[in-house]
């Protein structure tokens, strides 16, 4: 069985994305998404969102703080030194796939796109059908 890391989630922005270039010139846009816990609209969790290239591009340019939106990515753990020479470590969601459901209070109508709108990096197969089929296949599951 094939190992299998990914993530869908629902929720709103907490700010606008902060979007700038990497060291190699790779559009990067990062944002936070605050995620009601399940049966409980009292409870969020707050999940940092990285996306890449062309997401990335989309991300920066009409998400707003606010905005209800679907993430379908993958949990990465990575690591850096700080100045102080600290070792910090960093999880953070990896977005192959934005949809924006709605637009945020404050997004005016002339600049923001449909709200239905899905911006996906790279492949064939929608990554919920791919999430769906697996799902459907949990017979072969170890547990």
């Amino acid at each position: 069985m094939a190992n299998l890391n990914k993530i869908i989630l629902v929720g709103r922005l907490t700010a606008d994305p902060e979007a700038r270039f990497s060291v190699d010139g790779l559009p990067i846009t990062k944002f936070c998404l605050a995620v009601n816990r399940f049966g409980d609209k009292q409870t969020a969790d707050f999940i940092n969102i990285v996306s890449w290239r062309k997401v990335a591009e989309v991300c920066g340019q009409y998400l707003k703080k606010g905005q209800l939106v679907l993430v379908e990515g993958r949990i990465q753990v990575r690591s850096y030194d700080d100045q102080g020479g600290k070792r910090k470590w960093v999880t953070e969601v990896a977005a192959r796939v934005v949809k924006m459901l709605g637009r945020g209070k404050d997004a005016s109508e002339q600049s923001a796109p449909e709200p239905d709108m899905t911006v996906e990096e790279g492949g064939d197969e929608s990554p919920i059908e791919e999430f769906e089929e697996f799902a459907r296949a949990g017979d072969d599951l170890p547990f």
